[in-house]
């Protein structure tokens, strides 16, 4: 099946998820490839079967390149231990699934094929994002969009994945269904700490106390899961690590650089809240 029939089948089955990010009205009909709301608002779906929600256009650090080597990076294991850790704290694995901030989408794919049977959509505000993880992975659904001016229904997923990006807690409880969960991502203090000692940025030292609580203002019966581990990178994988974050772009690779990445501590923390 073309992606953009299989996403037109998405969209069908799915159609009561969405709303129009303009107008906030339902989606009525699908004619073809286009979906227009009750007040006539209109999107098509992409020949990649992706769907573009953007109602101005953004500017993104996030070159293809770079996207290429987050790609790579984690397509050899380097979130493995995190994505194990989050995948058994999902307390509904057959549920309706969104990744929010998801890149080129391989954390979503990877927990597809650890066990996660319900469906997955996969948003970015980064159209290179988007076009290279539907180009890639065929299991997830792929949308252009802005968490600000969401194109979600209400009380729509059972679990939202927040891995290290922004969050809007005000829509997470909106478009969350009762009881259903947020999974948030927040580096610790030693995250990457080898790659923040070379470049020796105001942040090297990191403390979440503040995204931590403000995730507590919204749900005071979080729970806080520590995952910490080590990876080593070959000469291939350290130049892929430092494209991949902007920490790194003003490296410049020597040998003095490749000895000091050679082990990356991995620092997160997990948070975990039910909505109400």
């Amino acid at each position: 099946m073309k992606k953009i029939e299989k996403g037109k089948a998405f969209i069908e089955d799915h159609l009561d998820t969405f709303q129009c990010p303009v107008c906030a009205s339902p989606f009525n009909t699908l004619e073809g490839y286009q979906l227009t709301c009750l007040k006539h608002h209109q999107f098509d779906l992409s020949k990649k079967g992706t769907l573009h929600f953007l109602l101005k256009p953004v500017q993104s650090e996030y070159t293809r390149d770079m996207l290429l080597s987050r790609q790579r990076i984690a397509q050899s294991g380097f979130w493995h231990p995190l994505l194990d850790t989050i995948y058994e704290r999902i307390v509904k694995p057959d549920g309706f699934h969104l990744d929010v901030g998801s890149g080129e989408g391989y954390h979503s794919h990877y927990l597809k094929t650890a066990g996660l049977s319900g469906p997955i959509i996969a948003f970015d505000i980064s159209k290179e994002g988007v076009n290279l993880g539907a180009a890639t992975y065929d299991d997830l659904f792929f949308m252009v969009a802005d968490l600000a001016q969401s194109p979600f229904a209400p009380d729509s997923f059972d679990t939202i994945l927040n891995i290290l990006s922004p969050s809007n807690y005000q829509e997470f409880k909106r478009i969350l269904k009762p009881g259903g969960q947020v999974i948030k991502v927040v580096p610790g203090k030693d995250y990457l700490k080898e790659l923040r000692q070379l470049v020796k940025s105001e942040d090297k030292d990191y403390s979440n106390e503040r995204v931590v609580r403000k995730f507590a203002e919204h749900y005071p019966n979080y729970q806080e899961i520590p995952v910490r581990y080590s990876v080593s990178l070959d000469d291939s994988q350290i130049e892929d690590f430092v494209n991949m974050t902007p920490l790194g772009w003003h490296l410049k690779e020597d040998a003095y650089i490749k000895h000091m990445l050679q082990t990356i501590t991995v620092d997160l923390i997990i948070l975990e809240g039910i909505s109400d």
